[in-house]
C-alpha cells in the first residue's frame, strides 16, 4: 500500500528544491526578514464560499495595518464574485482547481508552480499570507513559495492530526509556521494572525461587498412575496451527511407560515435546485426559490432582506450571517465531538449575529455524521425559530442596529499608481 503521507513529504521536498533553482531570493531564508514596512502582499485564500466570507476581517485588517501596500488576493472561482469588489485589495486572481479529489495531490502543485511563474513571481512581494488554519488541500502553500515572496506566513502542519498527515511537509514551504492547537472560531483566527502580523484588530464584524445592480435585483425579486415575514431556507449542502430531511423543511415551513404568516425564500446553488423544487411546490405561492439562479452577490442581497435564515451548515449560511440575519443552523455535528473538526460549530458557526445551533445528540458520533442530522427533529426546529425571533425583538428594542465597521476616514482605499484593478486573471 502507498503511504500517501510520505508521497506527500517528497513532493514537497521536491518543491522545495524546485523553489531552490527557480527562485532563490524566495527560498534563501527560513528565517523572517523583517517584521513590518510590506509594500507588496500577497494573500491566498483559495478555499470555498464560507471560509472566504469569515475572512473577510482579516482581509479589512490587513489592509487598516498595510493602508499603502499593493495587496494581491489569490481566490477560488467560485468565490471570486464575492472578491471582485473588496475594497481592501488592489488585485483579484482566480486559481483554478477543478481537478478529482485523488489527482490534487499530483496536478495541483504544477498549477501552483505555473501561477507562481506566470503570474507572481514578477511582482516582488515582500510577504505572502495563507490565512487558512486547517488542512491545505488547495497547495496555498505552493503559490506562495513559487511567488518569490520574501516572507512565507501560514498556519504549521502541526496545527491538527489531519494536517499532519496530509500536509507533511509543508511547513518546509513557509518563512514563519504558526504553531495555534487551541480549537476556536474561524474568525479569531484570522485575527490572531493580524496580531502575529504586529496588527490590533479594530473590529470582528464580517462584511460582504454588494453593488447597486445586486440591491436592484434583490428588491425586483422580492417584489412580489406576500407579506413583510421573508425567511431564507437553505436545504442544500456540499456533503450529504451536512442535510437536513428535505421533508422537514416543508413541514417546518408549513408551520412557521401558521405561526407567523411567513414567505419563503429558497436559497443555494445549482446542484440544489430539485430541493428548491420539492419546498416550491409543497408551499405555492408563497415561496421565491432562486437555486441556482442567482450570483453570491444577489444571495447576499436577498438574504440581508430577510427576517431569519434556517439551514445547514453551508456558504449561504455564513451569507446571511454576514449580512446581519439572526440564523438557525441545522448542524450535522453530533454535540460533544472534537472541537478540531471541520464541521464542528465552535470553528464555523454563525458569526456576529443572533443564532441557535441545533445539533444531535453527542452519542450518534460514534455512528458518522450521515444519520445523525437526523435526530434533530422539526419540533426543535421549531422552538428555536420562536426563540429566536423572542430574542432579537428583545434585542430590537434596547439596541442600535447592527452596521459594519468601514475604515477610518483617513484611510485612502484608491489603488496606487500603476496597480492594476480587479483582473479577474488566473490560472
Amino acid at each position: 500500500m502507498i503511504d500517501c503521507s510520505a508521497l506527500i513529504h517528497l513532493q514537497t521536498k521536491a518543491a522545495c528544491a524546485l523553489g531552490r533553482i527557480l527562485c532563490p531570493r524566495a527560498a534563501a531564508s527560513l528565517t523572517p526578514e523583517r517584521k513590518g514596512g510590506a509594500t507588496r502582499i500577497l494573500v491566498v485564500k483559495a478555499d470555498e464560499i464560507g471560509d472566504f466570507v469569515l475572512a473577510t476581517v482579516f482581509l479589512r485588517e490587513l489592509r487598516l495595518l498595510h493602508p499603502r501596500a499593493e495587496i494581491a488576493l489569490v481566490v477560488n472561482p467560485a468565490t471570486y464574485n464575492l472578491a471582485e469588489l473588496c475594497p481592501y485589495v488592489d488585485e483579484v486572481l482566480v486559481y483554478r482547481q477543478g481537478v478529482r479529489r485523488l489527482l490534487r495531490p499530483f496536478l495541483l502543485p504544477w498549477r501552483a508552480f505555473r501561477m507562481g511563474h506566470a503570474l507572481l513571481r514578477q511582482r516582488d512581494f515582500d510577504l505572502a499570507v495563507m490565512p487558512r488554519w486547517d488542512m491545505d488541500g488547495y497547495y496555498a502553500s505552493y503559490i506562495a513559495l513559487f511567488s518569490r515572496a520574501k516572507r512565507r506566513i501560514g498556519y504549521s502542519e502541526q496545527a491538527n492530526e489531519r494536517k499532519k498527515m496530509v500536509n507533511r511537509g509543508f511547513d518546509r514551504l513557509l518563512t514563519e509556521a504558526i504553531f495555534h492547537e487551541a480549537p476556536k472560531h474561524e474568525v479569531e483566527r484570522h485575527l490572531d494572525l493580524i496580531r502575529h502580523l504586529g496588527g490590533r484588530p479594530s473590529s470582528q464584524v464580517l462584511e460582504l461587498w454588494l453593488d447597486a445592480a445586486d440591491e436592484k435585483y434583490a428588491r425586483e425579486a422580492l417584489a412580489g412575496q406576500p407579506g413583510t415575514m421573508p425567511i431564507a431556507l437553505c436545504p442544500g449542502a456540499g456533503t450529504p451527511w451536512r442535510r437536513w430531511p428535505i421533508e422537514r423543511f416543508i413541514e417546518l415551513a408549513k408551520r412557521l407560515k401558521r405561526s407567523y404568516g411567513a414567505s419563503f425564500v429558497i436559497v443555494g446553488g445549482r446542484e440544489d435546485a430539485s430541493l428548491g423544487r420539492a419546498i416550491g411546490e409543497a408551499l405555492g405561492g408563497e415561496v421565491l426559490d432562486v437555486t441556482g439562479r442567482t450570483t453570491l452577490r444577489q444571495t447576499a442581497a436577498i438574504l440581508k432582506r430577510c427576517r431569519l435564515y434556517v439551514g445547514n451548515d453551508t456558504g449561504s449560511m455564513h451569507l446571511a450571517a454576514a449580512s446581519g440575519v439572526p440564523v438557525v443552523e441545522l448542524s450535522c455535528f453530533p454535540a460533544g465531538g472534537p472541537d478540531w473538526h471541520w464541521n464542528s460549530p465552535l470553528r464555523f458557526g454563525p458569526w456576529g449575529v443572533a443564532h441557535r445551533i441545533l445539533q444531535p445528540d453527542g452519542r450518534s458520533a460514534a455512528e458518522g455524521f450521515a444519520p445523525a442530522i437526523e435526530e434533530i427533529t422539526v419540533d426543535r426546529a421549531a422552538c428555536a425559530v420562536d426563540d429566536l425571533f423572542r430574542r432579537v425583538d428583545a434585542a430590537a428594542a434596547s439596541a442600535p442596529v447592527r452596521e459594519f465597521v468601514r475604515p477610518p476616514s483617513g484611510l485612502s482605499l484608491s489603488r496606487p499608481a500603476g496597480v492594476g484593478g480587479l483582473s479577474g486573471r488566473g490560472i
